[in-house]
């Protein structure tokens, strides 16, 4: 299994998504690590996760209404865990291409809000033609595949993975119209277009539903979309038909949600199968006898080490 640094990672006195991140895991001896790009006001290409910046910065507002210098005077995460600048994509890609072809982490690289795609498309297109770094290098994934598509226009030949298991915002608009203002009170990045339960347990996610809910019908169709997210419901043939139609090299999944059966299916289909994000010991336990080709964690060192003891790696 392959071992991901989530963000680079979420150790005590690091920041996520910070240089010092990724070069720590790569310390560790981590061979791949994960982060993701945004845009912002002025068309510069930002690796920070939430498109709000309150929980990932010393900001707030979106990065998209920022402009880069505005995001330059903050500092990423939380200042106890250290004084790290949010990085630009060209920033990470420089530390990327400082590691020989040997020793270099795959790069796996989450495209998050509109024209992402083909933004960070052409800059990796630089980098190759440059010869600092290679195609092989990549793993690019999308909640929205729209953004791997016009990724693909810019590099057709570099490796895509269709990232699912979240709730979509608009597909619940045409029942809710008007309540989208309950999202964030009621989901994880509910200010987005892809959204999680706020916990796993589903009772515990109705009863957050209930509390803000007055309206029955309105809490139905909220709780029945919870459901669907936790029982797996997003996993299935289109999934799968549209990943092989995409030529994706993997699908990348909830781990929570994700079941045995359908990770055979997707292998049966010649796709390789990344759960995000796994932490927790009795978690990493479950991941050999799933099936999974990889994985990402938080705690790289922990996650690795834990599962060398068990035999797990």
């Amino acid at each position: 299994m392959l071992v991901i640094g989530h963000r680079g990672c979420h150790y005590r006195g690091y920041n996520q998504n910070t240089i010092r991140a990724f070069k720590k895991v790569v310390s560790e001896g981590a061979k791949a690590f994960e982060f993701d790009v945004q845009l912002t006001k002025d068309k510069k290409m930002v690796v920070v996760h939430n498109l709000n910046l309150s929980k990932v910065s010393t900001g707030s507002g979106l990065v998209c209404e920022k402009t880069l210098a505005e995001i330059r005077e903050l500092y990423a995460g939380k200042t106890e865990d250290g004084f790290d600048r949010i990085p630009t994509l060209s920033e990470l890609f420089d530390l990327c291409a400082s590691y020989s072809k040997l020793n270099r982490p795959a790069i796996h690289l989450e495209l998050k809000g509109d024209d992402s795609g083909s933004a960070s498309g052409s800059l990796i297109k630089e980098y190759v033609e440059g010869g600092k770094l290679g195609y092989d290098d990549f793993l690019i994934s999308s909640f929205s595949w729209p953004e791997l598509v016009a990724m693909r226009k810019v590099n057709p030949e570099i490796k895509i993975a269709l990232l699912d298991g979240s709730i979509r915002r608009k597909a619940l608009l045409p029942d809710l119209p008007g309540r989208d203002a309950l999202f964030s009170k009621i989901f994880n990045y509910g200010e987005e277009n892809f959204m999680l339960p706020f916990t796993t347990n589903y009772e515990e996610s109705c009863a957050v539903i209930d509390k803000e809910v007055s309206d029955a019908a309105v809490a139905k169709v909220l709780k029945d979309e919870v459901k669907k997210a936790l029982s797996g419901g997003y996993y299935n043939d289109e999934l799968l038909n549209t990943a092989v139609k995409m030529n994706a090299t993997s699908v990348n999944l909830w781990y929570n949600t994700v079941t045995k059966e359908f990770i055979a299916k997707a292998h049966a289909k010649g796709l390789k199968v990344f759960v995000y994000t796994v932490n927790e010991e009795e978690d990493l336990r479950r991941l050999p006898e799933l099936g999974v080709d990889g994985f990402f964690t938080d705690y790289w060192a922990n996650s690795v080490a834990f599962m060398t003891k068990e035999g797990l790696l």
